[in-house]
């Protein structure tokens, strides 16, 4: 297209598609009250479950302060949801430290109503039984997978039939919408093939299966995005008045009383920057998630000693392990591509014309992201024969190869990855899902109520650098390997090696054990474990160190990674929290 009709065809575009945008925000809340029975710190995956449940209890007055704005429009549609991943309106882009043998880098963190669930690319994905005994294992007894089933299920509000009618594993009738994607195109098709190929089996992998393949579930109703705001809040803050909601409020501090060890109030700032503070008669509950629930814990009095008394800070509590076993899922920097010719998804003035009326209907390309739902998991050769998670899981992620689909009106292009319903080229994302090494948030020795230090541990270990390769190794073997691939004409890159790797030959295990270590890695911004069950919180959810009124509900609380994306999880700690606390006083 010349340059002129590349952008009256995307303003077109896009008027067209959020013509189909049903989600308006609801008027915020204007009158906050001074004293409530229960402060939800964080609007994120946990803490908008927490507080939408609590706020079932009539009598209660429930306030849920968010540090960041409403969920824009623009995340309704699933390929545009990396438009918030560069605005920093929407994201925190936390910096991780500089450590020997580390890396450095940016975390995406959403800073928005509905947290990661509103900008993540909406997999749903369980942890496993097997995760589950990780999790008792660590201390978190009464976490098994049997008790934490009906939680998952709870919220679950499945809308395949297929997966409806499985009544061990799903539920209907939740807040939370999920179903596999509407829109399947012929590369889809092909990648299914290549691991039929491979000796994989297409499973429920929220069906209780270790292993497999399959298109996943995601957290998406008729083609539209269903974040834990939409789900939890959208609808629940209309009409109920014992729910008051507050964004751009950013927590300072709990306080805490020093002789009686109580979580009194919460102190924070209002987007014109006045501080306030509210009472809780019952109980404050932290859902900040991995990297701010254990600052605000510290910065409260609660955490390491000797890092509370550096910073001045008075200690109510000496809990050392606030901040500790930070886990992630690790990637290589360096990854295998597929470049698709024949089969490219390239759209023409009146495809883009059709595919935004079909959105509006809730089908076609732009109701998923590309190839991005199709999962692989599976063991690795390496990985210990006793541990029987799951140790690599890929996926794809669509792209156009120059960077653009439409270069001269990139400007106005809503998001970095508005490919990913049009694409030439993917990368299989191979990540490994249980490292061993594990890192830690510290308080910004400049100023403790700046964001945290964040020291991130990616493939440090000979350990995860030899699980990581053999991962690696596998898929990409399978994807050379295939002959549906090279009868469609498809392209397979091999992951670019390092200079020292030269001497070591091609596809060789010593080979991909040289690209992981000499190229670096980077986590997949699925952080959990700072405020872990056992040695932060106990079984549930209650802070340790005889701090009464105040708990941790969100992904910090997990003391082993899942295998999967977290965000399901989280949820299903939100629900588990709710739970405690009506228990706890009285409330059936």
């Amino acid at each position: 297209m010349a340059a002129a009709q590349q952008c009256i065809a995307l303003a077109s575009f896009l008027a067209l598609v959020f013509s189909g945008v049903r989600y308006k925000p609801p008027a915020e809340t204007t009158v906050i009250p001074t004293e409530v029975d229960v402060v939800v710190v964080g609007g994120g995956s946990a803490g908008a479950v927490v507080a939408s449940r609590l706020s079932e209890v009539t009598k209660w007055q429930v306030v849920l302060l968010e540090a960041g704005p409403e969920e824009p429009l623009v995340q309704q549609v699933p390929p545009f949801n990396s438009h918030t991943y560069s605005n920093s309106l929407y994201d925190w882009k936390l910096a991780v430290q500089k450590a020997p043998n580390d890396h450095t880098g940016i975390i995406s963190r959403a800073k928005m109503l509905g947290g990661c669930s509103a900008h993540n690319g909406m997999i749903y994905l369980r942890g496993l039984e097997s995760d589950h005994q990780c999790w008792e294992k660590a201390g978190a007894k009464g976490w098994g997978f049997k008790e934490v089933l009906p939680f998952y299920k709870k919220s679950e509000n499945a809308l395949d039939s297929d997966l409806a009618n499985d009544k061990k594993y799903h539920a209907t009738g939740g807040p939370m919408s999920v179903q596999r994607a509407l829109n399947v195109d012929q590369n889809a098709k092909l990648l299914r093939t290549v691991f039929k190929e491979g000796g994989l089996t297409e499973v429920d992998l929220n069906g209780g299966h270790d292993e497999g393949f399959g298109w996943t579930q995601t957290t998406t109703k008729q083609g539209r995005r269903v974040s834990a705001n939409t789900a939890f809040l959208y609808e629940q803050r209309k009409t109920r008045k014992n729910l008051h909601i507050l964004t751009e409020a950013r927590v300072r501090k709990v306080h805490i009383n020093a002789a009686t060890k109580r979580a009194e109030s919460v102190e924070y700032t209002d987007k014109k920057g006045a501080t306030h503070i509210i009472k809780a008669r019952l109980e404050i509950v932290l859902s900040a998630g991995t990297y701010f629930s254990p600052q605000l814990l510290m910065v409260s009095g609660i955490g390491p000693q000797e890092q509370l008394k550096k910073a001045k800070i008075p200690v109510i509590s000496h809990l050392p392990g606030v901040g500790q076993n930070l886990q992630d899922h690790n990637m290589p920097a360096s990854l295998p591509v597929i470049t698709f010719t024949r089969t490219a998804i390239v759209p023409t003035v009146s495809q883009l014309q059709k595919d935004a009326k079909d959105y509006a209907r809730g089908v076609g390309p732009l109701t998923v992201r590309g190839l991005n739902p199709m999962v692989v998991r599976k063991r690795s050769l390496s990985q210990p024969k006793s541990d029987k998670r799951p140790y690599i899981q890929a996926q794809a992620l669509v792209e156009w190869s120059n960077g653009s689909l439409m270069p001269f009106c990139t400007e106005r292009t809503p998001s970095p990855n508005f490919t990913a319903c049009y694409y030439n080229q993917a990368t299989i994302n191979v990540v490994l899902l249980h490292p061993t090494d594990s890192g830690t948030v510290t308080l910004n020795t400049t100023d403790a109520f700046s964001p945290p230090f964040i020291y991130q541990k990616v493939f440090t270990s000979k350990q995860d650098v030899v699980a990581m390769a053999a991962g690696l190794k596998e898929v990409t073997d399978m994807l050379l390997s295939s002959k549906a691939l090279r009868s469609a004409g498809v392209k397979v890159t091999l992951p670019a090696k390092g200079a020292a790797c030269g001497a070591n030959k091609v596809g060789s295990a010593a080979w991909y054990e040289c690209i992981v270590r000499t190229n670096g890695g980077v986590t997949w911004g699925h952080g959990v474990g700072t405020c872990s069950i056992g040695s932060v919180v106990d079984t549930r959810l209650r802070v340790l160190g005889g701090v009464k009124g105040l708990r941790v509900a969100d992904a910090s609380v997990m003391p082993c990674v899942p295998s999967g994306n977290t965000n399901a999880p989280t949820i299903m700690v939100g629900e588990r929290a709710a739970d405690f606390i009506k228990k706890d006083h009285g409330v059936a």
